[in-house]
C-alpha cells in the first residue's frame, strides 16, 4: 500500500470511528434515558467527542499527519506553479 493511500485510509478510519462512537452514544441515550430527538443527538455529540479525545488519540495523530502531508504537497505544487510562472515572465 502506498503512503498516499495509507494516509487516505487513516482519514477514513478515524472518521468511521468517530461516526460509530456518535451512533453508539446516540442509541444508548435514546434507549436508556428519557431524552429523545435533538437533545439526544446533542448529548451524543458531546459524549462521543469527549470519548474520542481519550480513546482515539493515536488515530487522530495519524489522521493529522496525513492531512498535513496532503496540504504540504498541495502547497509545494502551488509554489512550483508560481515559480514556473515567474520564470516565464
Amino acid at each position: 500500500m502506498s503512503p498516499r493511500s495509507r494516509s487516505a485510509w487513516s482519514i477514513v478510519f478515524y472518521t468511521a470511528l468517530r461516526l460509530a462512537m456518535f451512533i453508539g452514544a446516540w442509541i444508548l441515550i435514546e434507549t436508556l434515558t428519557p431524552i429523545h430527538g435533538l437533545f439526544a443527538a446533542a448529548f451524543a455529540i458531546v459524549i462521543s467527542g469527549a470519548l474520542s479525545i481519550i480513546l482515539l488519540n493515536g488515530q487522530r495523530d495519524a489522521m493529522s499527519a496525513a492531512l498535513f502531508g496532503f496540504f504540504r504537497r498541495m502547497n509545494a505544487r502551488i509554489d512550483a506553479s508560481t515559480r514556473a510562472e515567474d520564470v516565464d515572465d
